[in-house]
């Protein structure tokens, strides 16, 4: 699979964000998320990005949940979705480290760029149910 077909808009990501906060509470009452299914593939290619963008191999992603909205379609109206997004580690005053998330064109409060042109929000899972091991002791 090619990165167009696996990476979503910063926009997309949060608003799928923000569904899913908004909806959190009683989401999982009417719905049975239990996993993800990832593609090792795509996973060892927004790894590598993430390294490229590093220029080392201490390579962190972080994933965010969120849920697509799609009303047109009545059987499917929310899919869960897994988004991962590289960090950067940056050091603190106090010589803690905080991993800071690589978007598309983002900046943090004293206008460092935290982003790149090339970064990008992966979304590439597939959700479970449907696609669950059923005789998982997980599942």
């Amino acid at each position: 699979m090619s990165k167009e077909e696996n990476t979503i808009p910063l926009e997309t990501a949060i608003a799928w964000a923000q569904e899913w906060r908004q909806d959190e509470s009683d989401y999982n009452k009417y719905n049975s998320c239990k996993a993800f299914l990832i593609p090792a593939v795509d996973l060892e290619e927004a790894l590598a990005e993430i390294k490229r963008q590093l220029g080392s191999d201490d390579a962190k992603i972080r994933a965010y949940i969120g849920v697509e909205n799609n009303p047109s379609d009545p059987d499917h109206q929310f899919t869960e979705k897994l988004m991962l997004v590289g960090t950067k580690p940056e050091t603190q005053p106090d010589g803690s480290i905080i991993y800071r998330d690589i978007l598309p064109g983002t900046s943090d409060a004293y206008g460092n760029e935290l982003g790149a042109a090339e970064a990008s929000v992966w979304d590439f899972t597939n959700p479970c149910p449907p696609d669950c091991d059923d005789k998982s002791p997980l599942n």
